[in-house]
This record gives structure tokens, C-alpha cells and sequence, in this order.
């Protein structure tokens, strides 16, 4: 059976589980105490999702080694009876060096289709760091927001363990349910996120009116002031999903915009 691309391209881009998420450390502040948290998918992770979508034989990866100290990674797919090819390459690490490298690489090949691209839209976090050998690894790990989450899944407020809620219908629904639950204080919006919220908004060719009626419907507010930073974030990285349930099902729009 011939999988819709665009089921599959949706299925690839679904957010991971926390514990499929890996954190490193970017930029260090000059006392190296804080570092800026870097989200990537484990590879293990990226294998089974492809699996998944396409079947243990549907898709393949290979290497090669790229120019001195790099490695190149392609991630190919069986798609109307031919291979796809995306490539992607990486340095090779300190520590395991070209074991590092080629795993770094697949990462990267796994972004050019999709998977675990969401994480470049997370917001710069500065967090305590610790030395480890002759870099750093981070003392806390981050928890995401509500939109870089599995459908249903959200932390409790306190301790570590995690909250399942319940199935709703909508992703409109969905993140009602998954802001509520978050951690953001109501009308704390920065405002980059309003900036990039509005760009998003004239991307979709959104009007004013007919973004404030998308705030009531996703948020249950009257104005972007009155969002908190989990709910902005949301807004941005899911604005064409909850425009399109909105015009749907108060527009009557078979497509979104």
C-alpha cells in the first residue's frame, strides 16, 4: 500500500518523547557557569521512526567520509518505486571521533526530511553547566514546552515523572489542555515572540479580525498580551494547524490557508 506523503511528512515531524531527547551545550558565558541548551533526537529515536512511517525496509542510510575530519550521512526512502536521497554532514566529535561524527551526521541528514526539525524553533535557554573532561554537560536538563511534546504528554509540576492527559479532538483542544497544565505565567509574552507571532500571522494571510477570533478559539484570550510564553510558543510554531481547524470549522474552508 502506497503511504500518502503527506501523512508521512506529518508523521515524521511529530514531537519526541523527552527521553528521546538528547541536550548538549552551545555557547558558555565567560565564567562558564551557564551554557545555552542544545536539543537534538537520539539516532535511536530517528531509526524508529522510520521504521514506523516507512517500514524496516522502506528506508536506508550510508556514510562517507567528507573533505578531512567529516562525515556525510544520506537518508534515503522508497517512495513510487525509486530511492530519495537527503544528505547532511558533520565534523567529527573530540571524544570517539569518527564514531561521533557519523552520528552527528545521520542527525543532521534526519532534519533535511523532517524529523526533529521543530527543536531549531526552540528559544535560546541559558542553564547551569558543569565541566566534563575537556568540554561541559548540563547540570539540569531543560524541560520542553507544551507544543514540543507528544500528543498527550506534559510534565507535572513538580518532580520528573510524566502526566498523561486525556485524548482530545482537536490540536486547538490539545493545547488548551497542554497550556493549562504548563508552567507559563499568563500575559509574561515576550516581545520576540510577539514579532514572530505576527509574522506568522501575515504569512497565513491572517487578518486582524480574524486573528483575534484564532486567539479566542485556541486560547480562550482577546489579545496576544494576555498569552503566557508556552502559549506563544505554541502560537508559533503551530499557527497553520489551528488557522486551519478555525477556518474549517467556523469558515467553512475545506483548506486551510
Amino acid at each position: 500500500m502506497q503511504l500518502d506523503p503527506t501523512v508521512a511528512i506529518k508523521k515524521l515531524q511529530e514531537p519526541f518523547a523527552p527521553s528521546e531527547i538528547e541536550w548538549r551545550v552551545g555557547a558558555t558565558m565567560g565564567d562558564k557557569t551557564k551554557g545555552i541548551a542544545l536539543a537534538y533526537v537520539t539516532n535511536r529515536a530517528i531509526q524508529n521512526r522510520l521504521d514506523e512511517v516507512f517500514g524496516p525496509f522502506g528506508w536506508k542510510n550510508e556514510f562517507r567520509e567528507w573533505k578531512n575530519n567529516s562525515q556525510l550521512c544520506g537518508i534515503s526512502i522508497f517512495f513510487n518505486g525509486e530511492w530519495i536521497t537527503k544528505w547532511d554532514g558533520a565534523d567529527d566529535s573530540e571524544t570517539e571521533a569518527i564514531k561521533g561524527g557519523l552520528s552527528d551526521s545521520m542527525k543532521r541528514a534526519a532534519v533535511q526530511w523532517g524529523i526533529g526539525r521543530y527543536l531549531y524553533n526552540l528559544e535560546n535557554e541559558w542553564v547551569p553547566i558543569v565541566s566534563a573532561g575537556r568540554s561541559f554537560k548540563i547540570k539540569d536538563i531543560p524541560r520542553l514546552p507544551s507544543w514540543a511534546l507528544p500528543q498527550g504528554f506534559s510534565y507535572e509540576n513538580k518532580g520528573n515523572s510524566p502526566q498523561i492527559l486525556p485524548d482530545v479532538s482537536t490540536t486547538a483542544e490539545r493545547y488548551s489542555q497542554l497550556a493549562a497544565v504548563g508552567a507559563g505565567k499568563k500575559g509574561d509574552i515576550t516581545e520576540r515572540q510577539i514579532a514572530a507571532i505576527q509574522k506568522r500571522a501575515f504569512e497565513n494571510s491572517i487578518s486582524d479580525n480574524d486573528f483575534k477570533d484564532l486567539l479566542r478559539f485556541a486560547f480562550k484570550v482577546n489579545t496576544l498580551l494576555e498569552l503566557d510564553k508556552s502559549q506563544a510558543s505554541i502560537l508559533i510554531g503551530d499557527m497553520k494547524s489551528l488557522w486551519g481547524e478555525y477556518a474549517t470549522k467556523h469558515k467553512g474552508w475545506h483548506k486551510a490557508v
